[in-house]
């Protein structure tokens, strides 16, 4: 079904990350059917790393490939949020969004914390979005969650409430995916500029998987397939590469994954989810969660 699957951990940090491949930093892992042996590649910045996938699109469609591209943050948020920022139903507009308000240079300079602070303003009550550092004093975002109330949106989506993820809410400190959200979903806007028609998102464009498109476009939560002996096999078998990183091994056992992913078990369900509720086409999925009885 792909010829070629990606496999993206996300970053969050205000500054290029270190020269030497650190962890909490960006890497990219490949795979495809043709035996070639890819190791994950290291970014120091959100923006090369765009650049790199970008251009390894464009060169596989060339080529006639059919690619399966993962990043592992939040493509939505949960029930409500949608509809209250942008007054639409179509996740793309909400992308958009996000790209006209975030600021993110080559040196991965952001203003997440003062657009997550312009949205709260918008919503009822307090929040939804908390954590930021202390010397930036934003009046509407709280320091905890326990601070946010009143504003009408739940604390997890709804495929959330079947892992160990942290809040999509939750913009500070340890497991905040928050900030790699906010810095992602631009990310999603340039691609489905760039791509147009070549490209859908999955589970937001109805049989994405079985449509023409070149790439389709999905949401990862490597932690779901992480094992501990199959990083320990791939440190011994390739001393010389990043392995001993957890965010290289989890990019990299997560690539096999998607290249087998028809045949797992929960693939079926994804094929065409007209027939499932709005709230996954809402607030999206993690691709390699299984979807029960048409939720």
């Amino acid at each position: 079904m792909f010829d070629r699957v990606y496999a993206i951990d996300w970053s969050a940090s205000s500054r290029p990350s270190p020269k030497k491949p650190s962890p909490d930093s960006i890497f990219i892992a490949q795979k495809d059917f043709e035996n070639t042996i890819y190791h994950p590649k290291y970014f120091r910045t959100r923006m090369s790393a765009y650049e790199y996938l970008r251009g390894q699109l464009k060169d596989n469609i060339a080529q006639g490939k059919r690619q399966l591209v993962g990043f592992d943050f939040s493509f939505g948020f949960p029930t409500g949020f949608l509809s209250n920022l942008v007054g639409a139903q179509n996740m793309r507009f909400l992308w958009k969004w996000f790209f006209d308000e975030i600021l993110d240079d080559h040196e991965n300079s952001n203003n997440r914390f003062l657009v997550a602070d312009k949205i709260n303003s918008l919503c009822n009550g307090i929040g939804p979005f908390w954590g930021c550092p202390v010397n930036l004093k934003l009046p509407n975002v709280p320091a905890k969650g326990t601070e946010c109330k009143e504003h009408d949106f739940p604390k997890f989506r709804l495929c959330e409430q079947f892992t160990a993820a942290q809040p999509v809410w939750k913009l500070y400190t340890t497991g905040a995916v928050g900030s790699q959200t906010l810095l992602g979903l631009p990310y999603l806007h340039r691609l489905a500029v760039e791509f147009g028609n070549e490209i859908a998102f999955w589970p937001f464009d109805n049989e994405a998987l079985l449509a023409n498109n070149k790439i389709v476009v999905c949401e990862i939560y490597p932690s779901m397939f992480f094992d501990s002996h199959a990083q320990k096999k791939l440190i011994n078998l390739y001393p010389d590469q990043q392995y001993k990183i957890k965010d290289a091994s989890q990019v990299q056992i997560m690539v096999d994954v998607l290249l087998h992913s028809s045949k797992k078990p929960w693939f079926k369900s994804y094929l065409d989810l007209r027939n499932y509720s709005e709230k996954i086409r809402e607030e999206g999925w993690i691709f390699g969660q299984r979807i029960e009885g048409g939720l």
